[in-house]
């Protein structure tokens, strides 16, 4: 018994060891994905485990001479330096922007599901059999009779999964700020329909009703503000744009409201340049994701591309853009996003770019992790630099 312990005990360490190389050679296949993904989850535990992996292994190493003791010291050893400068480095990353992270939350980071909130939710279109909700987070009651002001939330997903109840600690933690939350959704994508032209419309009468029943909920519309992650990025920086340039055409009658922030979490830019993606796990999802919304490959429809590019639609109405991108991303190339913040920037819009490092697509997806706290606080501090100050 005691035998199989110790081989599994070794095998974790021999993987804490596998995970940390993979943050720092992220181009190495699947070793490179796995390792920033498993890091974004585990990080704190791998430190703390391995520090305890090194002290046992070398004390069985000096107590019997085993060679395999000291190299499995040597891993261990390896990854608690390796692992403990990583986080020091995307702590530093977040101090700059001005997030204080605190460790003990993010050693007890979990799921970002919350049965215990409660929501309000109303169906505000339909697409074929699909029907549309809206979920509302109502702030934090205040005392001074003012309203809230509104932060929509677009999921991500790929355009065909995940739904609009994915980040419900978060929505927990923004309305005991005193925000009026709201999440949207959207048709969802799939091998046999292409939403690529309905999204945003559809979208965009989600905002229309947002714009003319936010004040029974406590909201204010004229400070509203988006924010969307991966696909759901995408979405907000799409919809927050041509919202504001006037080119978002809702089949629903009602008024837009002007959108005053966006925040794109990792957002696909060029999803032409996704669907090219050549890594092993990841760029075999990226295909399916950006044919399954378009209906094909970038060859075959060039223009559907075209318009589902942020690019496509900055002009100098567009709203205060903060942009937070993972530096080792697998799934989208960061250096797109950071074209696009230049372009952006050139049109004379504000924005802000945040940079993460070790970090992977979906690295914030832990509620109370490191880069959830970095990603709570620096939108936080960004909505109120825009006026959003509940």
């Amino acid at each position: 018994m005691f035998k199989v312990a110790r081989f599994i005990a070794y095998s974790f360490l021999a993987l804490f060891g596998l995970v940390t190389l993979g943050n720092y050679f992220p181009t190495i296949p699947v070793v490179g994905e796995l390792g920033s993904m498993l890091t974004a989850r585990f990080g704190p535990w791998i430190i703390i485990l391995s520090l305890l992996g090194t002290i046992w292994t070398y004390r069985r190493w000096r107590t019997n001479d085993t060679p395999r003791a000291v190299i499995i010291a040597a891993l261990a050893a390896s990854a608690a330096i390796g692992m403990t400068y990583i986080h020091y480095s995307q702590i530093k990353a977040a101090t700059v922007q001005g997030a204080r992270i605190d460790l003990p939350t993010a050693l007890l980071a979990s799921s970002q599901s919350d049965k215990s909130l409660k929501v309000e939710t109303i169906l505000y279109a339909k697409h074929g059999p699909q029907e549309l909700p809206i979920d509302l987070y109502r702030p934090t009651a205040r005392t001074d009779g003012k309203s809230a002001p509104i932060f929509i939330y677009i999921h991500g997903g790929g355009w065909g999964a995940e739904t609009l109840k994915q980040r419900q600690a978060d929505f927990r933690w923004f309305a005991e700020r005193g925000y009026l939350v709201m999440s949207f959704e959207y048709p969802l994508s799939s091998e046999k329909q292409a939403t690529w032209n309905v999204t945003h419309p559809l979208l965009g009468c989600a905002l229309v009703w947002a714009n003319a029943n936010a004040a029974r909920f406590g909201g204010d519309a004229s400070r509203l503000a988006l924010w969307g992650e991966s696909a759901g990025g995408n979405l907000a920086l799409n919809v927050a744009y041509m919202a504001n340039a006037g080119t978002l055409k809702p089949p629903c009658t009602g008024s837009l409201p002007r959108v005053a922030a966006v925040a794109g979490l990792y957002p696909v830019i060029d999803a032409a340049r996704m669907h090219q993606n050549t890594d092993l796990i990841a760029g075999t999802f990226a295909r399916i994701m950006t044919k399954n919304y378009t209906g094909g490959s970038p060859s075959q429809y060039p223009d559907r591309y075209a318009a589902i590019n942020p690019t496509t639609h900055i002009s100098a109405k567009a709203p205060p853009t903060l942009l937070i991108i993972p530096e080792s991303d697998h799934l989208l190339a960061a250096d797109a996003a950071y074209a696009f913040e230049g372009k952006v920037r050139a049109a004379g819009v504000k924005t802000r770019l945040i940079r993460m490092p070790f970090a992977e697509h979906s690295f914030d997806g832990r509620s109370g992790s490191i880069g959830n706290q970095m990603v709570r606080q620096t939108m936080l501090a960004f909505l109120a630099d825009q006026g959003l100050k509940p």
